[in-house]
């Protein structure tokens, strides 16, 4: 058995790496661009190549049975500010992996990671969206993962490969750069444990259903073997919490103000979608998964971390 993993170095990929070679028998071969001297990822097996390059990718998947897609440049918020080299940086890369599948002949099952809040779009009942629901993107962001879902479910249809499509709501679970637009939980703790403050996007609101890392990778293990050509999960906690809710959160168990900074560029966060919950039943039911960790346990563990590693 040979797994994949295509964007190891991302927020979740770095987390799914280490639980993927830990808990997967045989190999596991990592794509990355730029390999440093000495770089290792774990027993992990590294190809130095780019997903823009047709030939790194047939080098990528030759007798690989499970591919892990985790690559994405560009985020909700600002993916509308330049749609062409938005389309090119992430659909691009996935046309080449797909053409370099379709010529290996080998029908590697795809386990892609996309989104649960912005393939979707808005929702006014406030019923848990579900997978059957309509899919009516808000933001180029969104537009660009359902794009690489309807590309995956047609190769699947043409017996090229087998595909999950996990939906993801907001992943949390570690501390995140004080300066990125993506991953309101892990940018603010870090922002308050250096006595900065947080920037709001959009409505404080807004809500938002949030899902920690280990619970991630615990469902990016179930989906592993196929089941059926093409299929999509929603992979949340089926409870939403405002921006409001979640910086109280956070205020609390840090035990000092949390400092607010609205961000008032118009090209930011003006089209955010005001409220995304999942409906994770179909998770449950034909994977026996369910979240362990509720968000403000959550957010504790990353706390305590810090705390551990002296940050």
């Amino acid at each position: 058995m040979v797994t994949g993993i295509v964007g190891a170095r991302g927020f979740i990929g770095s987390h799914l790496l280490p639980y993927i070679t830990a808990t997967r028998e045989g190999l596991v071969r990592v794509l990355l661009r730029n390999v440093r001297v000495g770089e290792v990822c774990g027993d992990a097996e590294i190809v130095s190549g780019d997903l823009l390059s047709p030939y790194d990718c047939e080098r990528f998947v030759a007798g690989v049975d499970v591919i892990y897609y985790l690559a994405h440049c560009n985020t909700p918020i600002n993916s509308d500010r330049d749609q062409a080299n938005d389309a090119f940086l992430n659909l691009v890369p996935l046309l080449n992996l797909l053409r370099a599948v379709r010529l290996q002949k080998t029908r590697p099952h795809i386990v892609y990671f996309s989104s649960g809040g912005a393939t979707y779009g808005r929702k006014t009942d406030r019923i848990p969206l579900r997978e059957t629901d309509p899919s009516e993107p808000v933001s180029s962001y969104g537009i660009q993962k359902l794009a690489a879902e309807r590309y995956l479910s047609l190769a699947a249809r043409r017996g090229e490969l087998s595909c999950v499509v996990l939906r993801i709501s907001n992943a949390y679970g570690a501390l995140l750069p004080r300066e990125r637009m993506q991953g309101l939980i892990g940018v603010a703790i870090n922002n308050v444990i250096h006595g900065s403050p947080i920037r709001i996007f959009g409505d404080e609101e807004n809500v938002r259903d949030y899902v920690h890392l280990t619970d991630i990778c615990d469902i990016a293990g179930k989906v592993a073997a196929p089941r059926e050509a093409f299929t999509m999960v929603n992979v949340g906690s089926g409870r939403g919490y405002s921006v409001r809710e979640v910086l109280t959160i956070i205020q609390d168990i840090a035990g000092r103000p949390v400092r607010i900074e609205r961000h008032e560029d118009p090209q930011c966060g003006q089209w955010l979608t005001d409220w995304v919950v999942l409906d994770i039943s179909k998770a449950r039911q034909q994977y026996g998964w369910t979240p362990a960790v509720d968000l403000p346990a959550g957010i504790r563990a990353v706390f305590e971390s810090c705390r551990a590693m002296g940050i």
